[in-house]
C-alpha cells in the first residue's frame, strides 16, 4: 500500500516531470507558430515519419519483455481500448459531431499516454519492482497506438484502403520490427542504438512542439459551445470512466495486487500525443484533438493524484 503522506508528492512529480516541460514547450511553440507562421504538416510529417518510429522502435526494445508476460496485458489491453472507443463513439453521437470531430474525440478518449507519463509515476509510486509490469503495459498499449489509431484517423472509405494507410506509416513497422527484436532477444549493435536513442530522445518534445502549434493556430468559426462540451466529456471519460472501467476489467483477470495497481495508474493517463499527428496527416480536426489532449494532460495533474490516493486508502 502507498502511504497518504506521500499524496502530496505525486501532484509534485507529475508538475514538475511532466506537465511544466510541456507547457513551457506548447508556448515556445505557440510563439513560434504565431510570429513565423510555418507550414504545421511538415513538421508533423517530420515527427510522425522520423522521429516517432524511433521513439517507438527505440522505447520497445530497451526494455526487454518476452511474449508470454503479454497474454494477460494484451487481453486487458484489448478490452479497455474497446470499451473506451465505444464511450467515445456515444460521446460524440451525443454531442452530433461530425465525422472528423467525431474521431478526434474517440482518439482522445481512447489512446493513452502510457510513456512519458506514467513509467516515471509508476517508478516513482511503486518502487523498482513496479517497474517490469509498468513496461510491459508501455508494449501493449503501444499496439493499439500504431494500429488501431492509424487505421480510425483515416480518410479513406474502404476497409483496404484504411488498412493501407496503416501500412504507409513507419510507426506501424518501427513497432512490428520492435516486436520482433523483443521476441527473440535481439539488439542492436551499440553504435547504432546510441544514435537510434539520440534521435529518440527528441521524439517527445517535437510531438509538444506540434501540439503547441496546434493549439496556435485555432480557428475561431467553430460552434465553442460543442468544443466546450467535447472537452468536459473527454475529461470525464479519459480521467473519471476510464479508471472506473480498468478497475472492472482487472478483476477479470489474476494480476498481483501490485500489478493491479500499476496498470490501474498507468492507463489513468491523459491522451496520447501521436494520434495529432494522425489528425493532421489525414485532416481529421487537429484543432480540436489538440485541445482534448492538452485539456486532459492539465486535469490529470489532479486526477492521476487523486487514484493513487484511492489506491492507498
Amino acid at each position: 500500500m502507498l502511504p497518504v503522506s506521500r499524496y502530496p508528492m505525486q501532484f509534485f512529480l507529475i508538475f514538475d516531470q511532466s506537465l511544466l516541460p510541456l507547457l513551457l514547450i506548447v508556448a515556445a511553440a505557440a510563439l513560434y507558430q504565431h510570429v513565423f507562421k510555418p507550414d504545421i504538416k511538415q513538421i508533423a510529417s517530420l515527427a510522425l515519419n522520423i522521429f516517432a518510429p524511433l521513439l517507438v522502435f527505440d522505447s520497445l526494445t530497451r526494455h526487454q519483455t518476452t511474449l508470454p508476460e503479454l497474454g494477460q496485458p494484451i487481453g486487458f489491453m484489448v478490452l479497455l481500448t474497446a470499451g473506451m472507443m465505444l464511450l467515445g463513439w456515444a460521446a460524440a453521437m451525443a454531442l452530433r459531431l461530425g465525422s472528423q470531430d467525431r474521431t478526434s474525440l474517440v482518439l482522445a478518449c481512447s489512446m493513452i499516454n502510457i510513456g512519458n507519463f506514467g513509467l516515471p509515476l509508476i517508478y516513482f509510486t511503486f518502487g523498482q519492482e513496479a517497474v517490469a509490469m509498468s513496461v510491459i503495459i508501455f508494449v501493449v498499449f503501444n499496439i493499439p497506438l500504431t494500429t488501431v489509431a492509424i487505421f480510425v484517423s483515416s480518410d479513406k472509405l474502404q476497409t483496404k484502403d484504411m488498412l493501407t494507410d496503416v501500412l504507409k506509416i513507419p510507426i506501424f513497422h518501427a513497432m512490428v520490427l520492435a516486436l520482433v527484436f523483443t521476441g527473440f532477444g535481439w539488439q542492436l549493435p551499440t553504435g547504432l542504438a546510441k544514435g537510434v536513442h539520440l534521435m529518440a530522445d527528441g521524439a517527445i518534445p517535437l510531438l509538444i512542439f506540434v501540439l503547441g502549434q496546434q493549439l496556435a493556430s485555432f480557428s475561431l468559426n467553430r460552434n465553442w459551445g460543442v468544443y466546450a462540451g467535447a472537452i468536459v466529456l473527454v475529461v470525464v471519460i479519459r480521467l473519471i470512466l476510464s479508471p472506473l472501467l480498468a478497475d472492472r476489467l482487472l478483476a477479470l483477470f489474476s494480476f498481483s495486487t501490485l500489478e493491479y495497481n500499476v496498470a490501474l495508474v498507468q492507463t489513468s493517463g491523459p491522451s496520447a500525443l501521436l494520434p495529432l499527428m494522425y489528425a493532421i496527416k489525414f485532416n481529421r480536426s487537429p484543432d480540436l484533438l489538440a485541445a482534448l489532449i492538452i485539456s486532459t494532460t492539465v486535469v490529470s495533474g489532479i486526477s492521476l493524484p487523486v487514484v493513487i490516493s484511492l489506491l492507498a486508502g
